[in-house]
């Protein structure tokens, strides 16, 4: 089986990411992915055979829109999703929705192309995955670094990460403290 069959596979095996996929699809904005941590946390209980309520994390909805970047915009849509799906937040936590098209000012990057580009600028490799609901109920797939990572259970800086920010790196893990869940993840820098 393809890496990315066997992502796609458990994706639709979780009914609860399923239906946010759905809702999320529902939103119709362009570039539109459910990112990070609803994909990594889960994929990583299912390795790991935790049948506990997941961790409580953002459910990141990432869009690319360069003609409307306001922050007031994203609270519009993070409102609906919160009353359209409040199950979604009961279970994985906040819905979090952010247009890339401005989040390099948040980040101090250069500005983003789209959401691929973008995901080159998060963190951990195993963090830069979104997933996507086509109009035929097929799921896609964004890894700018491939699944190998999420896969063999390893936390890796992002290649710009590394160079750029290897100190929020480093601080962000000792605040994530995943290995309190999944003690076998290797961190590696």
């Amino acid at each position: 089986m393809s890496d990315n069959a066997r992502l796609i596979n458990f994706l639709h095996s979780s009914a609860t990411i399923m239906s946010c996929l759905k809702i999320v699809r529902e939103l119709d904005l362009p570039d539109c992915w459910v990112a990070a941590g609803i994909i990594r946390n889960s994929y990583w209980d299912h390795l790991h055979d935790i049948q506990l309520p997941p961790i409580k994390s953002d459910v990141d909805v990432i869009y690319f829109d360069p003609k409307d970047t306001r922050q007031k915009t994203e609270q519009a849509y993070e409102e609906k999703l919160r009353s359209v799906a409040p199950e979604v937040e009961a279970i994985f936590g906040n819905w979090s929705v952010k247009n890339q098209a401005r989040m390099h000012q948040v980040n101090r990057d250069r500005p983003y192309q789209n959401c691929n580009d973008a995901l080159q600028h998060w963190p951990e490799t195993a963090t830069a995955i979104a997933a996507r609901l086509t109009n035929e109920n097929g799921i896609e797939l964004l890894h700018p670094f491939g699944l190998d990572d999420l896969y063999q259970k390893k936390v890796r800086p992002c290649p710009y990460f590394k160079e750029h920010k290897l100190f929020e790196f480093k601080v962000r893990q000792d605040k994530k403290r995943w290995h309190d869940r999944w003690p076998d993840l290797k961190i590696r820098i």
